[in-house]
């Protein structure tokens, strides 16, 4: 045998076993980066996030490789959906909020007293996306999965609030446009704050209380080591109103891909949707229940008469939206209307 020949043979025998041994597959053909607004260690990012990437690996018979990241991985939780569209990264899980004015007929599930869980919302809003309702909201990316918080309470740093007046006055972190009109009926003054700087703003005292949910306070980071329950001190369950969330996906790199691999990720589509919204409302109810058994924390809800009070005065920002997607050339009495429908249908089916 030629010597040639023999390097040839000799080259093909090692790429051979290399091949067979453990750890040497291919490299993927697709590697996907995924961000997040979700703290590494959070139920979010280990019981959502993580097992909707690994799920996708898998699926695709290692053809994609998921670079997940948490929060501030590959940038900041307000430049994620920009960098999605640009192709600077390829999937972001990230807040429509973040981006003012980017998705107005999403924000019909943000106005106040929607739906009472994040299952119930969480439903409506991807109905609506399927009816084609969100269309336009969505028009640049491929959307992978929307889902909604549960509604959200009034959490401050020591003031205690008894009464709805006592909420006057009180610069509150909002985590959107149309929750912070609500906030701003109640007599309030909303400021927009990523979760990433809402641990600064309340030491600095930018702001004395914030919009925001149970459990998340107690996985959201603080200032320097602390988690955010660590700065507060009040808590009312309020249940008034939520953000929505998105996981999206760069629109030509979605398209590039063969039909087999689109269909490997669209299969995980529930663990976004469904499993989020079940995790979200599970995870509320424990933390509620944990928190108002520390007396480190004075925790409250509203009566019924404070609820209906708080109701005549929010009920006319559901005028304000209407007419602000009237200007929009959107039919927001059409979408709020299917939307309130679509959460009672959801509401009956649960009981």
């Amino acid at each position: 045998m030629r010597l040639g020949h023999r390097i040839s043979a000799v080259i093909a025998a090692v790429c051979l076993i290399r091949a067979m041994l453990p750890g040497s597959a291919h490299a993927a053909d697709q590697v996907l980066r995924f961000a997040t607004i979700n703290l590494a260690g959070t139920p979010a990012y280990e019981q959502i996030l993580e097992p909707f990437a690994r799920g996708i690996e898998q699926a695709s018979g290692g053809r994609i490789e998921v670079a997940l990241k948490p929060l501030g991985g590959y940038g900041k939780p307000s430049e994620l959906f920009n960098m999605v569209e640009r192709g600077d990264i390829e999937i972001a899980a990230t807040v429509q909020g973040y981006n003012p004015g980017r998705f107005p007929q999403s924000s019909v599930m943000e106005l106040p007293l929607m739906f009472d869980t994040a299952a119930s919302g969480t439903q409506a809003i991807w109905k609506l996306y399927q009816e084609g309702l969100l269309n336009r909201d969505y028009a640049s990316v491929k959307v992978l999965g929307l889902y909604m918080l549960p509604p959200y309470g009034i959490f401050t740093t020591g003031k205690k609030i008894t009464q709805l007046k006592d909420l006057r006055g009180m610069r509150v972190r909002s985590p959107s446009p149309t929750v912070g009109l609500a906030l701003a009926r109640l007599g309030m003054f909303p400021i927009g704050i990523p979760t990433d700087m809402i641990g600064e703003m309340l030491a600095n005292g930018t702001v004395d209380a914030i919009s925001y949910g149970w459990d998340s306070a107690t996985t959201s980071k603080g200032i320097g080591d602390k988690r955010l329950i660590d700065q507060l001190k009040v808590m009312v369950d309020m249940n008034f109103a939520a953000p929505a969330l998105m996981v999206v996906m760069n629109r030509a790199k979605w398209d590039a891909l063969p039909a087999d691999l689109q269909a490997a990720i669209d299969a995980k589509a529930p663990i976004l949707i469904e499993g989020n919204a079940r995790l979200r409302d599970q995870g509320e109810a424990a933390t509620k229940a944990r928190l108002r058994g520390d007396n480190r924390f004075i925790t409250s809800e509203l009566t019924p008469e404070q609820h209906d009070a708080m109701e005549r005065t929010i009920v006319p920002v559901i005028a304000d939206w209407k007419s602000a997607m009237a200007k929009q050339g959107l039919d927001g009495e059409r979408l709020y209307t299917r939307a309130r429908e679509l959460v009672h249908l959801s509401t009956t089916a649960s009981r």
